[in-house]
């Protein structure tokens, strides 16, 4: 009998150990869905003391699509052409020999020709092309407005260099960009403001003149935040509001908002600071 009153003791005394570790188990993991709540509560606040007052942007020679020497096949036939201002180079759109294999671009300088790639989408009712007016000098250019070339780029930018008889395709590796004129100088720069990015990413794309080329830039760039704690903004963004053109760039702890002027961030500071950001990805999931 009191052997069997020992065991009965044991038992109890195991049980309610296990019990009293379980619970230990319990709080702990709550304790921890507590701290993860509390950090994904957590959102950037706005904060430009950690963000220099203006900043000279980095920019790189705009990557090109290659280009090959080639010349439209026997059979093919011409369907339009757009000659560049101020130049012998044209742009010529050409058939298959098979007319089922759809259309091909050309390039055509004062003694070459480079194959532009498929223009399957060409449209002859559709403006396709336009030129590059600001251009002068030893470069005339075009823009063209279609599809066009291996990868299907959205739209492109041609650069022709009379002294040399070379070309320069500037396909924005297949992404969109548009035309905006961000600091008002009378020129426009390609914008990419690339929110289906994670993060999200602004880039930019100008014509540099002393240069004659395009060059671009993303604005993720550590000397655009020294101050931060990781020190390497993880996004930006364009917003347009009331006809100003205001750029955030911020990453997990902080944020604040800056404007384009050639080639220089400045930042601003606007009567509204909430996190545009982060009202387009909340908007998104809803």
């Amino acid at each position: 009998m009191t052997n069997t009153i020992q065991r009965a003791g044991i038992m109890m005394l195991i049980l309610l150990s296990t019990l009293a570790c379980s619970n230990d188990q319990v709080m702990q993991y709550n304790g921890m869905s507590t701290t993860i709540s509390e950090q994904s509560d957590q959102h950037p606040v706005y904060r430009p003391d950690l963000f220099p007052e203006h900043v000279v942007i980095p920019f790189e020679e705009s990557l090109g699509q290659p280009l090959e020497k080639d010349t439209p096949p026997i059979g093919s036939k011409l369907i339009q052409s757009f000659v560049l201002p101020g130049s012998e180079a044209e742009v010529l759109v050409y058939t298959n020999e098979d007319a089922s294999l759809g259309l091909t671009g050309y390039l055509k300088g004062r003694n070459s020709e480079w194959k532009l790639g498929d223009m399957s989408n060409f449209d002859e009712n559709q403006a396709w092309i336009h030129p590059l007016s600001f251009l002068t000098g030893e470069v005339s250019g075009a823009v063209i407005e279609i599809p066009f070339g291996s990868i299907g780029a959205k739209k492109g930018l041609l650069t022709y260099h009379h002294d040399t008889d070379s070309w320069n395709v500037v396909d924005f590796q297949g992404q969109t960009a548009i035309p905006m004129d961000l600091d008002s100088d009378g020129v426009p720069e390609w914008i990419g403001n690339q929110t289906d990015w994670v993060p999200p990413a602004l880039e930019i794309h100008r014509w540099v003149t002393e240069h004659e080329r395009f060059e671009s830039t993303v604005l993720q760039s550590s000397s655009l935040s020294p101050d931060m704690a990781d020190e390497t903004p993880s996004y930006s963004s364009l917003f347009i509001e009331n006809g100003q053109h205001l750029i955030q760039i911020g990453n997990n702890d902080a944020y604040a908002f800056f404007i384009y002027e050639q080639g220089v961030l400045k930042q601003c500071r606007p009567v509204d600071t909430r996190d545009r950001v982060l009202e387009m990805q909340m908007a998104r999931r809803h």
